[in-house]
């Protein structure tokens, strides 16, 4: 009896936990769902206005709203983050500052791609939204390695995509995302190094996040960031002829990394 016991606690537990994961899946692609849905809404009423009575004058409004949307959504953001991180610092529940700054992040980020880059940006925001909600997928389903794999190759595909746009006169917006960029492959790179050294547990204020798993594949991860830095860096160096075709090379990376960590699943 103590076995079927234990079996049957087992199997309650590993059906709430898929549960769970299945819950927090379910969020994120209504999440994705709503910001289509507003950007298709931009789409139509912004980018692909009419002439009929009042669209012209809503469009010219909201043009000239952008940049205190911008500011409105940028300050936010950054007090819900700072919010989320004493929250955590103290112990106590953070999840409704960590919703709200990502309400505001990415209220933001379709705000200031709008804004600079019309309809290529609301084109590009439109394919980046469901390839957000797969990522949250492949967060609750895959190893923590391809995750972080997964968000390096999608930091390099939007640089090549910007170096494209680069031409249009926003190469301040270009740089500046390049640079924070190469912030992030390097602070992959340092906590992963951290991380191989302590059994995939990231000490960060004080406190122990296990982040990855015993035997981790860091070499995919080091060999990720060194792919996408040089990618960027070759695109940069030979203009948007090459950005295409290395955003090509990009996908077919992460492709294959899918395929690796689909196969180590099984």
């Amino acid at each position: 009896m103590n076995k079927e016991k234990r079996a049957a606690e087992k199997r309650a537990a590993r059906n709430h936990k898929e549960d769970v994961v299945l819950n927090r899946v379910l969020v994120w692609f209504g999440a994705a769902v709503v910001a289509e849905l507003l950007l298709l809404l931009l789409n139509r009423y912004y980018i692909n206005r009419t002439t009929r009575p009042g669209e012209i004058e809503f469009a010219a409004a909201l043009y000239h709203a952008f940049p205190i949307i911008i500011g409105v959504t940028a300050a936010a953001t950054v007090v819900c983050l700072v919010w989320t991180v004493l929250r955590f610092q103290k112990g106590k529940g953070y999840l409704l500052p960590s919703v709200l700054a990502w309400i505001c992040g990415a209220l933001l980020v379709i705000s200031t791609v709008t804004y600079l880059f019309n309809a290529a940006g609301v084109s590009f925001l439109c394919g980046l939204v469901p390839a957000a909600a797969v990522m949250a997928l492949v967060y609750y389903l895959y190893q923590r390695e391809f995750f972080v794999i997964t968000v390096l190759s999608a930091i390099g595909i939007v640089g090549l995509w910007l170096i494209r746009r680069a031409a249009g006169g926003h190469q301040a917006v270009v740089y500046a995302y390049l640079v924070v960029g190469a912030v992030v492959i390097i602070a992959v790179a340092l906590a992963c190094r951290a991380m191989q050294k302590s059994d995939g547990v990231l000490t960060l204020g004080g406190k122990k996040l296990p982040v990855f798993n015993r035997g981790a594949s860091y070499g995919m991860v080091y060999l990720t960031c060194a792919v996408v830095a040089v990618a960027v860096a070759v695109g940069l160096a030979l203009g948007t002829g090459a950005a295409y075709y290395l955003m090509i090379a990009l996908v077919g990376w992460l492709f294959v990394m899918a395929v690796y960590y689909t196969v180590k699943l099984m």
